[in-house]
């Protein structure tokens, strides 16, 4: 756990009830996406089945590894030598189960899931055991642990169960067997039954700071200016980071740069092709040479292009679910770039400036329209359909953008 970045209180607070030796039952890890929700539950696992779990003190070499643990406390941590450790690292622990949208189709009957939900299935058949005549499937949770130090059940996107794979669920989280550990991982808690939430214990993870994620990205090959990028877009999430830098960055690296392109940053090449894109449309819009209609529509495309990256990473992905978070991206760049303008204004540092030709633009103006974005970024994510919100959203934003003129 020690190599956990960025999350001390929800650390600590697995680490104390670990102490205690009062481990609940049931637990809900929740959070933004990629910021350390599932590498936590591996990691509390792993010391579950450790054979050999090792105790060190909080404090070496004069230094706190947790500062918001006391010095003396005495940190359990997996040995990272013994069998068990080896066979969690691998995921091939036979006390170790873990639930995810991979699951999906595999469970499918009908052949035809895009793997957007968590079916009853799918719950039968990893935890709880299935006994209708036509599907007999021997329930997981109920089995001796192989290795005697219990078993532990992760399901990964855990909103995505459907409600009767919920109350499937519900009815072991009531009379749950003993040495049997579920942890359910979550970007939308209240997604969950509240019959479940009550019967777990919580922890808030959060997102993750500049101070953490840009020597995590410059390490997986990005230069510092595209990390701080990525930092910034991704909103506190490296997971998420990491997924537009293989879905925009990465496969840019070796392209050459396209002849006839403007320079509109001191680091022109750290930008992917939409980004200065959608900054040139940004510039024209601000000085009158091209309306909302155009930004609308480049959103669409760079959002389509990012989803058919995404989809070649993961072919079990839902297209709408990918091109919504293409649309996600996009706009928050939009609302980044017109934060750019704020910050211009207002004369407050700008962290990872974005490209661009304009400078400062009147400052309610630049909120209205970085509200706008906001706002949009909503609800995309609530299913709105895509081409008129863009729509909508470009004429709102080249309206304020003339008003404030």
């Amino acid at each position: 756990m020690l190599n956990i970045q960025g999350q001390a209180t929800a650390l600590a607070h697995t680490q104390r009830v670990i102490h205690s030796g009062r481990l609940a039952s049931t637990w809900i890890f929740a959070g933004p996406a990629g910021v350390g929700k599932f590498h936590t539950a591996l990691e509390m696992a792993k010391t579950g089945l450790c054979d050999q779990p090792a105790h060190r003190p909080n404090r070496h070499n004069g230094q706190l590894f947790n500062a918001l643990l006391e010095p003396e406390f005495e940190l359990t941590l997996p040995c990272g030598q013994c069998d068990s450790c080896k066979a969690v690292e691998f995921r091939n622990h036979p006390d170790l189960h873990l639930v995810s949208r991979e699951l999906i189709r595999y469970h499918d009957r009908s052949g035809k899931s895009k793997g957007t939900t968590l079916s009853i299935q799918v719950i039968r058949g990893e935890i709880i055991g299935d006994d209708s005549p036509e599907h007999r499937v021997e329930p997981k949770i109920y089995k001796r642990s192989q290795r005697g130090r219990g078993k532990w059940f992760i399901i990964d996107d855990a909103d995505l169960m459907e409600i009767p794979a919920q109350n499937a669920l519900l009815k072991t989280l009531e009379e749950p067997p003993p040495q049997n550990y579920i942890i359910l991982i979550t970007t939308s808690p209240t997604e969950l039954l509240s019959t479940i939430r009550s019967r777990a214990q919580f922890v808030q993870f959060r997102d993750l700071s500049f101070s953490v994620m840009v020597p995590e990205l410059v390490q997986r090959g990005v230069n510092d200016t595209q990390a701080k990028l990525l930092a910034r877009l991704s909103g506190g999430s490296l997971g998420r980071a990491i997924a537009f830098m293989e879905a925009t960055i990465a496969p840019e690296r070796d392209e050459p740069a396209k002849s006839g392109a403007r320079s509109t940053a001191p680091d022109q090449n750290a930008f992917p092709h939409w980004i200065n894109a959608i900054s040139t449309v940004l510039d024209n819009m601000l000085s009158g040479r091209e309306g909302g209609m155009a930004l609308a529509t480049l959103i669409q495309k760079s959002a389509e292009q990012y989803a058919k990256a995404m989809l070649k990473r993961d072919p079990l992905a839902s297209k709408d679910r990918a091109v919504r978070d293409g649309v996600g991206l996009m706009l928050s760049f939009v609302a980044a770039w017109f934060d750019d303008r704020l910050r211009h204004a207002t004369g407050a540092a700008i962290i990872a400036p974005l490209p661009s030709q304009a400078h400062a633009m009147p400052p309610a103006a630049a909120q209205e329209c970085i509200a706008l974005c906001r706002q949009a970024e909503m609800q995309a994510d609530m299913n709105a359909h895509i081409g008129v919100l863009l729509a909508a959203t470009g004429t709102a934003i080249e309206h304020t953008m003339r008003k404030g003129q």
